[in-house]
C-alpha cells in the first residue's frame, strides 16, 4: 500500500471493524482505535519527513484525477491530525462520559480517516468529499455523546451550520474550478487568481465562508459552545479544539495566499473578521459559570487571531496565524483534558460548585496552569511566540487598531482564566469534593505530553519555526523571515502590562464578587450597556442560527404554506369546481325532452353552414 493512504485507509478499516464488536467487550475498542491511531502516527510521521510524494488516480474522466499530495504544509497538516488523534484515543480509555464506546471510537476513527483525506487532497472536488464526510461524523459525534433530547438538537444545529456553509464552499469550488480551468489546487498556484471581477471576488468569499465556518469563527460558532454543555470532553478537545481549527485554517491560508491573491480591501475584510471573532467570543469566555463552556468560547476566539494573522498577507503574519494554528490546538486540546479530568473526578464541572483540587489532583491542575498560561499569551510558553507574530503582522498592515483588539483579547483571556483556574484549583475545597483523587494514567499521559509540548514550543520556539512553520511556508510559496528567539522588545513589554492589569482586574473582581472567584467576572458582565448586552446574548438575540430558526424559518415555512395552498387550488379545485359547474349546466340541458334535441341539432346545423360560407365553404 502507498505510504499516502495508510493514514486514510487504515482509520477507516479500524472503525468498520468496530462496528462487528459487542459494546460490553472490556478494552478491545480502546485497543484498537489507539493501535491504528499511533500506527497512523508513525506513517504520517515518515510523509512528513519524507514530503514532496504523490498519488494519482485516474477518476471522474476529463482530466479529473484524485489526487492526493504531500507538500510540507500538508504533511504537517496530517502529522498534526495524526497526533491529536492518537492523543483523544489514549485520553478517552478511562472516561466513561463519552456515550456508547464502540460509536465514540467509531466516529473519532472516522473523523480521523476524512481529515487526513481532506489535509492530503489536491484535487479540491476529493477535499470536499472528504470535507462533507466530517459533516457526517460532526453529527453523529455530538448526538450520540449523551442520550438526551438537548445532544440530538445540538447535533443538529451544528449539522445545519457547517452544511449551509458547506454548501457555499462547493458553490466556490465549482466556479473557482471553471475560472481556473482546473481542480488541482497545485497547478492554480501556479497562476494565482485575482480578485479583479467579479466572479473570482464570489467565489473566494464563498470559500471564506467554507474556511471560517470548519474552523468556528464568528458568526458560525454558535454551536460550539452548546456541544460543550451537550457532548464529551474528548469530543471537544478533539474536533472544535483541534480538527476543525487546523482544517479550516489550512484552507483559509491556502485558499488566501496559494489560490488567490488577494488586495487590500480582502486584506481588511479579513483582519475585520479576525478581530470581531477575537473580542465577542472572549467577552462570552469571561461571564462563563461552567468549565467547558468557558473553553469553548476561548476556543472560537483563538481563532480569531489566526485569521488576522492570515489576513495580514505578510510572512510575519501569515506564519504568526499557522504557528498559532498549531499552538492552539495543542493548549486547548489540552485544556478540555483537564475539564474532562475534572468532571469525572469531582462529577461537576460547575465553577461555583469546584475549588482546591490542586491538592487532590495535581499533575491535572499544573497542565491546566501550563496550558492557560499558554493560551494568555504569558512568554516564554509557545502561545506568546505566535501571538508575538501576529502582533507583528497586525502592526506591520498600517492599522494599529487590530493589534489593540488582539492585545485586549488577551486582556481578557488571561482575566477569564485567572477566574477559572481559581475557582477550580485554588481556594478552599468544598466538603463534598473532600475525596476526590487524581485522574487515571490514561488521562494524564496525553494531557502530559501536550503540555510539555507548550513547554517546548515555547522555550525552544526555533525548533517548530524552522522544523514545521518555515517549511509551510515555502509550501505557500513565501519566503521565510527570522521569526524565533525571545528578545525583551516593546511588545514583550506590552504583554507584561496586559499581564499586570488582568491580575488587577482579577483582584477587584474577587472583592466585588464577595471574594468568591466565581463571581470575579460580575462587576463586568453587571456593567452598565454591558448587562444589557450580555442579557441580549443569553437570549441568543446574536445567534443567526437560533433566531432563524425562531422568526425567519417560521415565516419562510407560512409562506411555502400559502404557496402551497394556492397552487392546490390552481390544480385542484379550480377544475374540480369548475367540472362541476359544466356537469351541472349540461344536466339542466339532458331532461329528455324531444323538442329541446331537435331545436339544438337545427341551431347546430344552421351554426355550421353560416361558419362554413363565412370560410369560403360554399361555392
Amino acid at each position: 500500500m502507498n505510504l499516502l493512504l495508510i493514514p486514510i485507509v487504515l482509520p477507516l478499516v479500524s472503525a468498520l471493524a468496530l462496528l462487528l464488536m459487542r459494546e460490553k467487550t472490556r478494552y478491545l475498542k480502546e485497543v484498537l482505535a489507539s493501535a491504528a491511531a499511533l500506527v497512523s502516527l508513525l506513517a504520517a510521521a515518515n510523509i512528513f519527513l519524507l514530503p514532496q510524494q504523490e498519488l494519482v488516480y485516474s477518476w471522474l474522466g476529463a482530466g479529473m484525477n484524485f489526487t492526493l499530495r504531500a507538500d510540507n504544509l500538508s504533511a504537517f497538516l496530517l502529522l498534526a491530525v495524526s497526533l491529536f488523534s492518537a492523543a483523544i484515543s489514549i485520553y478517552s480509555f478511562s472516561l466513561p462520559a463519552k456515550g456508547s464506546s464502540k460509536w465514540f471510537f467509531f466516529n473519532l476513527l472516522m473523523t480521523q480517516s476524512f481529515a487526513a483525506g481532506a489535509a492530503l487532497a489536491d484535487n479540491m472536488v476529493a477535499m470536499l468529499f472528504f470535507w462533507e464526510g466530517l459533516l457526517v461524523f460532526l453529527y453523529t459525534f455530538i448526538a450520540l455523546s449523551q442520550d438526551t433530547a438537548a445532544a440530538k438538537r445540538t447535533a443538529m444545529k451544528a449539522f445545519l451550520i457547517n452544511g449551509v456553509t458547506d454548501l457555499c464552499l462547493l458553490v466556490g469550488i465549482t466556479i473557482t474550478g471553471y475560472i481556473a480551468g482546473t481542480m488541482s489546487m497545485n497547478e492554480i498556484s501556479h497562476n494565482k487568481l485575482t480578485l479583479d471581477y467579479g466572479w473570482s471576488v464570489f467565489a473566494y468569499v464563498l470559500l471564506l465562508i467554507g474556511a471560517v465556518s470548519k474552523a468556528g469563527a464568528f458568526p458560525f460558532h454558535t454551536w460550539i459552545p452548546d456541544a460543550a454543555k451537550d457532548s464529551s470532553a474528548p469530543f471537544m478537545a478533539y474536533v472544535p479544539a483541534a480538527i476543525d481549527k487546523l482544517l479550516g485554517i489550512y484552507f483559509l491560508a491556502r485558499a488566501s495566499v496559494y489560490l488567490f491573491q488577494l488586495n487590500g480591501t480582502m486584506s481588511l475584510i479579513l483582519m475585520s473578521l479576525g478581530a470581531v471573532t477575537i473580542l465577542v467570543a472572549v467577552m462570552m469566555a469571561f461571564v462563563q459559570k461552567d468549565y467547558k463552556r468557558l473553553l469553548s468560547y476561548h476556543a472560537v476566539s483563538q481563532t480569531g487571531y489566526m485569521i488576522l494573522g492570515i489576513g495580514t498577507l505578510n510572512p510575519v503574519g501569515i506564519a504568526g496565524g499557522l504557528f498559532h494554528m498549531i499552538n492552539h490546538a495543542t493548549y486547548k486540546s489540552c485544556l478540555f483534558m483537564t475539564a474532562g479530568a475534572v468532571e469525572r473526578q469531582a462529577g461537576t464541572g460547575d465553577l461555583s460548585k469546584l475549588g482546591g483540587l490542586f491538592r487532590a489532583m495535581p499533575l491535572t491542575g499544573l497542565c491546566f496552569l501550563i496550558a492557560a498560561a499558554a493560551i494568555s499569551g504569558i512568554a516564554p510558553l509557545n502561545g506568546f511566540f505566535s501571538k508575538e507574530l501576529v502582533y507583528k503582522g497586525a502592526l506591520d498592515t498600517g492599522y494599529p487598531i487590530f493589534f489593540w483588539a488582539a492585545e485586549l483579547g488577551s486582556f481578557l483571556t488571561l482575566a477569564s482564566f485567572l477566574k477559572l483556574g481559581h475557582s477550580v484549583y485554588f481556594g478552599s475545597r468544598p466538603e463534598e469534593l473532600k475525596d476526590t483523587k487524581e485522574a487515571p494514567f490514561s488521562m494524564l499521559l496525553p494531557m502530559t505530553a501536550l503540555a510539555a509540548i507548550c513547554v517546548a514550543f515555547g522555550f525552544g520556539a526555533r525548533l517548530p519555526i524552522e522544523n514545521f512553520i518555515g517549511p509551510c511556508m515555502v509550501a505557500l510559496n513565501i519566503q521565510t523571515p527570522m521569526l524565533s528567539g525571545f528578545h525583551a522588545d516593546k511588545l514583550y513589554f506590552v504583554s507584561v502590562i496586559v499581564i499586570l492589569a488582568a491580575v488587577i482586574n482579577h483582584m477587584l473582581g474577587l472583592a466585588a464578587g464577595g471574594g468568591k472567584p466565581s463571581k470575579s467576572s460580575d462587576h463586568i458582565h453587571y456593567a452598565p450597556v454591558l448587562k444589557e448586552a450580555y442579557a441580549l446574548a443569553e437570549r441568543r438575540a446574536f445567534d443567526l442560527y437560533e433566531q432563524s430558526m425562531d422568526r425567519v424559518v417560521p415565516v419562510f415555512s407560512l409562506l411555502l404554506f400559502k404557496v402551497d395552498r394556492f397552487f392546490d387550488w390552481v390544480i385542484d379545485t379550480v377544475p374540480s369546481r369548475a367540472t362541476g359547474f359544466l356537469s351541472g349546466a349540461s344536466s339542466r340541458f339532458h331532461n329528455g325532452s324531444y323538442p329541446l334535441y331537435m331545436a339544438l341539432t337545427l341551431a347546430g346545423a344552421v351554426i355550421y353552414i353560416l361558419l362554413a360560407a363565412g370560410n369560403g365553404g360554399l361555392k
